[in-house]
């Protein structure tokens, strides 16, 4: 399970950071944030405390610089992963995908994870076309690198995924509403 952040849809990342399910996993994406030096730190400490993968996204300097887990990328950026994964070994990467090429991509640049989106329609303003669980299922059976679900992931829709191939599922309103009471 993955928690992304999005300043405009979890403003508020430290209250929902401390409500996640313990190894969960919680990609920060701060999209030049003034204070995310400090809401990096406060998370960093959050992910230690309930035992969750902490990962950055796109900013591998912060990243080290907080001592986290890995770094997120992303689709543009996916090129990275061979020189990321040489000087950071024990990093955890993650590569945001939108297609069969996004996927191959991460699979390609070495990363340890694509996040698919979006899967079923989304409420992000940056989601396109779903691709759909037939998509996913046939992209799972082609390319040989875990695939997180993103988009549009609710209660509803999560039992559409079983038999998917995905390994996972990600998210950013299903833990908002999850964690507004």
């Amino acid at each position: 399970m993955v928690f992304m952040s999005d300043p405009e849809r979890t403003p508020d990342v430290l209250r929902i950071a401390r409500k996640l399910p313990l190894g969960a996993t919680l990609i920060y994406r701060h999209f030049g944030a003034g204070d995310r030096v400090v809401i990096a730190g406060e998370l960093r400490q959050i992910s230690f405390a309930r035992n969750l993968q902490f990962l950055i996204g796109q900013d591998a300097g912060l990243a080290a610089k907080i001592g986290a887990d890995g770094l997120h990328l992303p689709e543009r950026e996916l090129g990275q992963g061979v020189v990321l994964r040489a000087r950071y070994p024990a990093w955890l990467l993650t590569g945001a995908a939108h297609s069969r090429g996004g996927v191959k991509r991460c699979a390609e640049n070495g990363l340890d994870a694509a996040i698919l989106s979006p899967v079923f329609t989304s409420a992000s303003k940056s989601a396109s076309q779903p691709i759909g669980t037939e998509m996913l299922a046939d992209i799972a059976k082609a390319i040989k690198i875990p695939i997180i679900a993103l988009g549009g992931i609710s209660g509803a829709t999560a039992p559409e995924l079983y038999t998917s191939g995905a390994t996972g599922i990600a998210g950013v309103s299903m833990f908002v509403s999850a964690h507004d009471t």
